[in-house]
């Protein structure tokens, strides 16, 4: 059962170590690790040419720069694996996810991938751990239900056609995933945080976010007939968050903390709405 990890990387010199490290500690040994370097201008190569002296199942496919999906699509092509492990090269994984990925694959032969839950780190801190629910197409319409690193039987991403060159500013993940679920396969979700990726300034996932609103409607042309298909869907959620949204803001009109709030703030003006009228 091989398993091929790919790692995309560009100017990752502070974190491809340890990205590098959580896959070779995995309790089932990845048999071939792909580092596709991206064009990098600070000293990722040099780090990474160091690395695979002591790692001959390492793999350094040097590149110019071309984005992150045309470094994914590059490592699959070259790969030898049977399962594909994708991870950003300021990320990690934990000791035994490959291990308890398989054991999921296992149980269905439907799941055309496996995740896991995760945290985000931001700003060097963890924040809460998230565990995924599992994603239909509807709700992979509406929300990424997925982060981009993933265990990927390699057939299925053949048959999905690879990661889209055309998404360079984000959310190739998400039109990843929708694919997928076309075709008919479902996603096995190991319920333990066994991922850390992290969220900054220099992160895809921040510049993603930055460009939600262009990223949504490329992704809206892209499968417009699902999008119509599921419109009653979709018109259902969004009434039922305006109903949660409705909720919360009652309850916080009804807190003792709004309240006092309220209070401190209607006093602290007194002395304002004082001067005002000695000014007339």
């Amino acid at each position: 059962m091989l398993v091929t990890a790919i790692v995309p990387c560009y100017n990752a010199g502070e974190t491809i170590g340890k990205a590098i490290d959580s896959l070779l500690c995995q309790s089932h040994k990845i048999d071939e690790i792909i580092v596709v370097n991206d064009g990098s201008t600070d000293d990722s190569l040099n780090i990474l040419n160091k690395i695979q002296k002591a790692n001959e199942s390492i793999l350094i496919i040097d590149q110019k720069n071309q984005g992150v999906c045309h470094a994914r699509n590059t490592g699959i092509e070259k790969s030898t694996g049977t399962y594909i492990l994708t991870l950003d090269a300021d990320d990690y994984f934990e000791p035994t996810f490959v291990e308890k990925a398989l054991d999921k694959f296992a149980e269905n032969e439907s799941y055309g991938a496996v995740m896991c839950g995760y945290t985000r780190i931001v700003n060097g801190k963890k924040k809460l751990p998230y565990i995924p629910p599992e994603i239909f197409l509807k709700s992979c319409l509406l929300n990424n239900g997925a982060l981009s690193c993933l265990l990927f039987k390699k057939e299925v991403l053949i048959q999905a056609g690879g990661y889209d060159e055309n998404m360079d500013l984000g959310y190739e993940d998400w039109d990843l995933n929708i694919r997928i679920l076309k075709l008919g396969y479902t996603f096995g979700v190991v319920r333990e945080v066994l991922f850390h990726y992290t969220d900054q300034k220099t992160s895809r996932n921040y510049r993603a976010f930055e460009n939600d609103l262009e990223l949504r409607l490329k992704i809206y042309e892209k499968y417009r007939e699902d999008y119509e298909e599921n419109s009653k869907y979709f018109f259902k959620e969004l009434i039922e968050k305006n109903n949660m949204l409705k909720r919360d803001n009652a309850k916080l009109l009804e807190s003792t903390s709004f309240k006092l709030g309220h209070a401190f703030i209607t006093i602290a003006l007194k002395p304002l709405t004082y001067f005002k009228r000695i000014k007339k």
